[in-house]
Order: C-alpha cells, then sequence, then structure tokens
C-alpha cells in the first residue's frame, strides 16, 4: 500500500468510531498535525486581516503563536475528546452511531465537536494568558459578547459545511453501492475467464503423463464450481459456505503450486451460520497467493480465519508472502478491495470495513470487520 493509499485510508477513518485504530501512529499524527497547522494559521489570519496586523512584527511575535497554541490545544481536546469516548463507550453504541445515516449522525458529531473545541479554546486562552503575562485576557474573552457570537457562527458555519459535505458523500456511497451490486450480479454465474481456462489447459496437459494427477484436480475443480455457483445465484451466503468454497479453491491451488502451498484454515462452529454477503474472502485470498506467494519460489503459507469479538465478526486473510512494498507482477488497481469495501458498506454500513495491512513478521494481513446484530446467536 503507497502512502498516498494509507493516508486517504486513515482519512476515511477519521469520520468513523473505533476503538482500535488500524492505522499508523505516524499517519494519524500527520493528520492531527496537519489540522493543527491548518486551523492555527486560518485564525491568525483572519485575526490579523481583521486587526490590521497581518505581517506586521507583533503579528510574527504574539499572534500567530498564540492561535498556534490555542489550535494545539483545540486539537488536543479533539483527540482526548473521540478518542475517550471510543475507549468508553460500549461497541454497540459505537456500530449503531456509526450506522447513523440522518440528522441524528450530525447533531451527535457537531455537539461532540463543538463541546471539544470550546474545551479547547478555554484552555488555550488561558495558556497565552499564563504565558504571555495577559492574566485578564481570559476573563475579557469570555465576557465579551462578539466572542460568544464569533464562536457560535464559526460552530454552525462548520457544522453546515461538514454535515453538506457528508451527506453528499453518503449519497455518493449509497449510489456507488447500488452500481456495485448492479455490477456483481451481472457477474453471478460466471467463473473468471482465465481462471477456468488455465485450470482446463492443466488438466488437458496432465491427461498423457500424470493421469491420476488430471483426475484429482478435474475433482478439485468440480468442487469448486459446485461451492462457488451455489453461492453466486443467491444474495447472501453464510461463512460455512465461504469457507467450504475457500477450501474447494485453496485445494485446486495446492494442486497447481505443489508444496509452495500451504493452506490454513480456522472457523469456530458456532461461526458458521452468520450471514454474508457471497464472494467476500475469495478475491482477498487470490490476491494473497498471485501478490505474495507465487513470485517467491519457496511459495508460502496463506491463513484465512474468523472470529467474533465484542458483537464483530472479524475474517482475517493472511500470508507470509513478500509483503505489500514487494514488487507486483502485474499493477492492481484495487477494483477487487473497493468491490468488497462497497459491498460492505451497502449490507452493514460504514461499520464494516476492510484494512490491508502489513503482516508481523512479514506478508500481508487483509482484515474484514463486521458488526453483528443483537439478536446473533
Amino acid at each position: 500500500m503507497t502512502f498516498t493509499e494509507e493516508f486517504a485510508q486513515a482519512l476515511r477513518h477519521q469520520r468513523m468510531l473505533m476503538k482500535k485504530r488500524p492505522d499508523r501512529r505516524r499517519i494519524r499524527a500527520l493528520i492531527y498535525l496537519m489540522w493543527f497547522i491548518g486551523f492555527g494559521l486560518l485564525f491568525a489570519t483572519v485575526n490579523g486581516v481583521q486587526s490590521g496586523r497581518l505581517g506586521s512584527a507583533a503579528w510574527w511575535r504574539h499572534d500567530l503563536p498564540g492561535h498556534m497554541l490555542v489550535s494545539l490545544c483545540v486539537t488536543l481536546s479533539f483527540f482526548i475528546g473521540f478518542r475517550g469516548f471510543e475507549r468508553l463507550a460500549p461497541q454497540r453504541w459505537l456500530d449503531t452511531i456509526t450506522g447513523w445515516r440522518d440528522w441524528r449522525s450530525g447533531l451527535f458529531f457537531s455537539s461532540l465537536s463543538i463541546a471539544c473545541s470550546l474545551v479547547g479554546l478555554i484552555i488555550g486562552f488561558a495558556a497565552v494568558a499564563s504565558i504571555w503575562s495577559r492574566q485578564d485576557l481570559l476573563n475579557k474573552l469570555l465576557a465579551k459578547p462578539g466572542f460568544w457570537a464569533e464562536f457560535l457562527l464559526i460552530s454552525v458555519v462548520v457544522t453546515l459545511i461538514v454535515g453538506l459535505r457528508y451527506r453528499a458523500r453518503w449519497k455518493q456511497e449509497a449510489m456507488q453501492a447500488r452500481i456495485t451490486e448492479a455490477q456483481l450480479k451481472l457477474l453471478q454465474g460466471q467463473i473468471e475467464p482465465h481462471f477456468l481456462f488455465n485450470t482446463l489447459a492443466n488438466v488437458q496437459s496432465l491427461i498423457d503423463f500424470d493421469p491420476h494427477r488430471a483426475k484429482l484436480m478435474l475433482e478439485r475443480f468440480t468442487d469448486y464450481l459446485r461451492a462457488s455457483l451455489g453461492q453466486l445465484r443467491g444474495e447472501s451466503t453464510t461463512l460455512a459456505q465461504e469457507f467450504a468454497m475457500l477450501e474447494a479453491y485453496l485445494g485446486l491451488m495446492q494442486l497447481r503450486m505443489g508444496e509452495r502451498l500451504r493452506v490454513e484454515l480456522t472457523l469456530p462452529a458456532e461461526l458458521g451460520g452468520i450471514a454474508l454477503p457471497p464472494l467476500l474472502a475469495q478475491p482477498l485470498v487470490e490476491n494473497a497467493i498471485h501478490h505474495g506467494l507465487e513470485p517467491q519460489i519457496a511459495g508460502g503459507t496463506v491463513a484465512v480465519s474468523a472470529r467474533r469479538e465484542d458483537r464483530r465478526l472479524y475474517i482475517e486473510v493472511a500470508d507470509d508472502g513478500q509483503g505489500l512494498d514487494g514488487p507486483r507482477r502485474r499493477a492492481g488497481n484495487g477494483l477487487a478491495l473497493g468491490n468488497i469495501r462497497a459491498r460492505l458498506e451497502a449490507r452493514f454500513g460504514p461499520g464494516a470495513t476492510l484494512e490491508l495491512l502489513p503482516r508481523e513478521g512479514g506478508g500481508t494481513r487483509a482484515c474484514i470487520q463486521i458488526p453483528l446484530p443483537d439478536d446473533t446467536p
């Protein structure tokens, strides 16, 4: 994953409530640093224009450092406020709030943001008054009606802009989800031509000098077709059926790669009946093999597992291949990952995510998180 992709992913996560942030700390720190610098420069510039001191020596010595300090306090207040809520609130609250697509979402985020801004401003002004020995500054500001009017106006404007932006994004995501589902239905009942032809070509080439292996490959291919076509005819499948198709697919790939491919499938029995859209994990397995393991002479292991934690389902595909930074046999366009994310969004809301991360010890780890309904056994 490139830095740009990782940064864009971290930005998407900023509008979600998560107990565990999957993004690297330096990426999250960069986002907060941009907020800190951006807000500080914006308000220092606006204040400088209003006072006529913009660019003057006093503006550089006092106004700009003071506004940057206030901006730092506001940024820290946002971080503590939102991360504190994420850590203390039950997971079901976070899933419910993240799934809102109406006025409730705007009311919650606006209220919490205004509260964090107000706390940060008061602390920031107190710090400025203490550092610059202006003990009366805070009292004057708090007692000044213009301060509260300006704060209220800025809060309303920012709330409206963010609300309109989120509304437009929700509409765009809903439309993209419908387009993705329509494209998926067009593809249902079809097997990728290259995979189909390559497999049949392998069977044909083995018939003359290794008929036993050719027969075994044909049997595995039949098992895979039976499992995959059964899923593709419907809009929903179960986790057990998904793992059955993965087992058939990986068995077929093991015949092609031999000892270079090792497989680990872990599915607790109590999770087998959970419903989910078809073909969520297989594209991730295909990517793990094609981009991670096949380029290595020694091959490697692909491990697929499922677990449940705090009313969330985790489906993980991990490999010990060449990793996200390794050379690609062909450039990927991210279509499969985007397709999975759009389908998760359409089915479960923004609380369902797909993350592609480096694996400890080398390789790649793709993790799907799905919020489970309260009535899930």
